[in-house]
């Protein structure tokens, strides 16, 4: 069990670091649109929609890492004021809710980008981008937080079994 516990870190770790590149690019390719709208009085006529995809994908791919690392974003009005053990239960029982919640939610994203890969539907920009690639994203990114989701919920366990 740790050792899938591993893998999903390492995998949202992954993630992450395509995320970071993907920030990269975005950062190069707003720079180069500003240069050739500025300089060269021309354009790479795809910037809003990449920045998009970009941004979209950043997003998606951040997540299951950023909930690994207790980095989201936490209202405790009321878990500051539950016991260590309430706390721990209340997580634990909040984490698998949105685990399933979220499984119910990549149902649609899978029907959504089997939809677009059978019809072979594109954006409707110059590039015509086809609309499976940021859907996929979505969806890899979606999948790998309801993984850390799940993680969440069995860590506890998992490491009172070691300390055992």
């Amino acid at each position: 069990m740790r050792l899938v516990l591993r893998l999903i870190d390492a995998v949202s770790y992954l993630a992450l670091i395509c995320a970071g590149f993907i920030l990269v690019y975005a950062v190069g390719h707003i720079l180069l649109e500003t240069v050739l709208r500025s300089l060269f009085d021309t354009s790479t006529h795809v910037l809003d929609e990449f920045i998009g995809f970009a941004i979209l994908s950043v997003t998606f791919l951040s997540l299951s890492w950023t909930l690994r690392d207790g980095s989201m974003i936490r209202v405790n009005l009321l878990t500051e004021r539950l016991s260590t053990k309430a706390r721990r239960w209340l997580e634990i029982g909040v984490a698998l809710c949105a685990s399933g919640l979220g499984a119910f939610f990549c149902t649609f994203l899978w029907r959504n980008l089997a939809k677009n890969w059978k019809r072979g539907a594109v954006s409707e920009s110059v590039a015509e981008v086809p609309l499976w690639i940021p859907d996929l994203i979505v969806f890899i990114g979606a999948t790998l937080l309801i993984l850390q989701l799940a993680a969440h919920a069995l860590r506890p366990f998992i490491q009172t079994q070691q300390e055992g």
